[in-house]
């Protein structure tokens, strides 16, 4: 299984980027390096809609985590055989590998 960057991330519109190995810098500060962007506005992305999905990236780590807590509180209460039970467990392997 191959381990997510650890969070918390964040969002920045980069100055220049150039792939995943520069660092990423707005405003003159350094924000680390980039592990994820969002293009557009070209095929049909609006800029709201970019804004949208940048912060669902950089919220995905506090996501998984507690989706994780969910998962587990899930099972003590009702057991494995249910449905959110099954559509977290499958959550967090899709996101884990």
């Amino acid at each position: 299984m191959t381990q997510h960057t650890p969070g918390p991330w964040g969002i920045a519109v980069p100055e220049q980027t150039d792939a995943v190995q520069r660092l990423v810098t707005f405003e003159g500060r350094e924000y680390g390096q980039a592990i994820a962007t969002v293009h557009g506005p070209g095929w049909g992305a609006t800029r709201e809609g970019m804004q949208a999905n940048a912060r669902l990236i950089a919220a995905a780590p506090e996501l998984l985590e507690a989706l994780k807590v969910c998962q587990v509180r899930i099972f003590m209460l009702e057991g494995s055989e249910n449905n959110e039970y099954q559509t977290a467990t499958d959550a967090i392997a899709k996101a884990t590998g």
